[in-house]
């Protein structure tokens, strides 16, 4: 298939999208072309693209240089569509399997279209289990007030410090939803994060760690961390040695300060 056909395959497709699901395939080639080429790619990379659909970003993809490249869908007739799209290609690759239950410690560029209903799911999944240097995703733009929350507001929580922490996020550019079919109800963000290669701490227990710290917003920092640790005496001497108020609560803590808690919970 060639991109005109690939993408008169997703329109026809489309009326069986089920949008309950978060299935609002990206319809314009242009845009999906532009998202595409905000992955820096190289012949080392090892490329991991999320819910791959009929293959709007993968048939761009395909033209990228790449060591290895691997799509990903459960869709039945998606699989059907991107093994046709691969079938010719070395070192391209398609699986049928969930994305959050994918084996991703391999892949170095994440990039995917994700759908709206396990949106935060699939971020904190990807920042905390692989190992990128670079991940592009689009989301519906509504979910940008989570990424980049700041300390004492409503949306700040475990997935703006776990960004914080993993590397540089970048606004790239709005998707209008007429770009869709079906056509979602707002429009689309796409963002980049670039790594920082800080790896001093397993990002996927600090994920963990950073879940429980916000477990009751409501209570204090002393309260979480003496859930978490089950040992309010050890709560109380780290949060000392870090000079914090025992009436602290979650959404008061910077990034950097819930790192520093984490490194003395071992």
């Amino acid at each position: 298939m060639n991109q005109q056909e690939v993408f008169i395959h997703i329109k026809e497709m489309s009326q069986f999208a089920n949008k309950e699901v978060g299935q609002n395939y990206l319809i314009n080639p242009v845009i999906a072309e532009k998202i595409v080429n905000v992955l820096k790619t190289s012949d080392s990379d090892n490329v991991f693209e999320i819910g791959a659909g009929f293959g709007s970003l993968s048939i761009f993809l395909l033209n990228k240089k790449y060591k290895t490249l691997t799509f990903n869908d459960i869709d039945p007739r998606a699989i059907e569509t991107l093994d046709n799209l691969v079938k010719d290609k070395k070192r391209a690759y398609v699986i049928k399997k969930s994305a959050l239950k994918t084996d991703i410690s391999i892949y170095n560029k994440v990039i995917g279209n994700l759908p709206y209903y396990i949106t935060n799911d699939l971020l904190e999944c990807y920042l905390s289990e692989c190992n990128a240097s670079q991940y592009v995703f689009m989301v519906q733009k509504e979910v940008e007030d989570r990424i980049i929350a700041k300390p004492n507001t409503d949306n700040y929580g475990p997935l703006a410090v776990l960004v914080d922490y993993v590397g540089k996020y970048q606004k790239e550019f709005i998707v209008s939803k007429e770009s869709f079919l079906p056509k979602p109800h707002i429009d689309s963000l796409v963002f980049s994060i670039t790594s920082n290669n800080k790896n001093e701490i397993d990002k996927y227990k600090y994920l963990l760690f950073l879940k429980k710290m916000f477990i009751h917003r409501r209570k204090t920092i002393y309260n979480n961390l003496s859930l978490y640790l089950m040992n309010k005496d050890k709560a109380k001497k780290i949060l000392d040695e870090l000079k914090i108020s025992i009436l602290t609560r979650p959404e008061q803590i910077t990034p950097n300060v819930y790192l520093d808690i984490f490194k003395l919970t071992y």
